[in-house]
């Protein structure tokens, strides 16, 4: 039997479909590519039998651009989503809505999460008389297995907003990373979720439709209506101004 020792599990997610990515990706560990990578069911990139210490990790898929991350052997596994971004060589079809957010208080590399209400709807089926846990009650209007999950999602209560990494969801009940950090009421909507870097006090995205948009920073949420074709909102979040 062949032992390995697991540094870190993958899962790829494209980040204009949403769906997971297998296949097709260079890795690179440390600047040389990995010869051969393990792919394990379902999509799962597997790196092991690293050598002690921090490795800089780079993928790469044709349409994409670069995703990079870093990867601490020797201190258990990482367990991570990574989001791959659309390229400029990226096959987008006709009919995308496309949003520009503006925001003159946010320094360049600050992080943006944002999501849209699209797919089956996810909203919280307890309130705030719930203690928190690793175990949360969901409810899913549609088919579960359509959902990014494993994957973040943004607790969109305007009474205190939060990002939650939920592992997985089984018949109503999602598994966390870690437990809430604040309490909600039940009804309130979970949104998959991608980070977003402000660039030139700008971020950028693109989605297959039109829908509800919502943002997530330094403790701040917006939300915004988006349609087909190109639109700005101006965003300037509590305590950035």
């Amino acid at each position: 039997m062949i032992r390995r020792k697991v540094d870190a599990v993958l899962l790829l997610r494209d980040g204009f479909t949403g769906r997971v990515v297998a296949g097709d990706v260079l890795c690179r560990v440390d600047g040389q590519p990995l010869r051969r990578p393990l792919w394990k069911q379902d999509g799962y990139l597997v790196l092991h039998d690293l050598a002690p210490g921090p490795h800089r990790v780079t993928l790469t898929r044709p349409g994409f651009c670069p995703a990079c991350l870093t990867v601490e052997a020797g201190r258990g596994f990482l367990e991570k989503t990574i989001t791959l971004q659309p390229g400029e060589d990226y096959p987008f079809p006709a009919g995308t809505a496309d949003l520009t957010i503006r925001a003159p208080g946010l320094p360049d590399g600050r992080q943006v999460w944002v999501g849209m209400e699209s797919g089956p709807a996810l909203k919280l089926a307890q309130g705030k008389e719930t203690p928190p846990g690793l175990e949360v009650r969901l409810f899913c209007q549609g088919l579960e297995r359509l959902l990014p999950v494993p994957g973040t999602f943004l607790v969109a209560d305007p009474n205190g907003a939060e990002l939650v990494s939920l592992r997985a969801l089984r018949g109503g009940v999602g598994e966390l990373e870690q437990p809430m950090a604040l309490p909600h009421g039940r009804g309130v909507v979970l949104v998959g979720a991608q980070s977003f870097a402000v660039d030139g006090g700008v971020v950028r995205m693109r989605f297959r439709q039109g829908g509800v948009v919502w943002m997530f920073c330094g403790g701040s949420l917006a939300r915004t209506q988006i349609r087909e074709g190109s639109q700005e909102f101006i965003w300037r979040p509590e305590g950035e101004r």
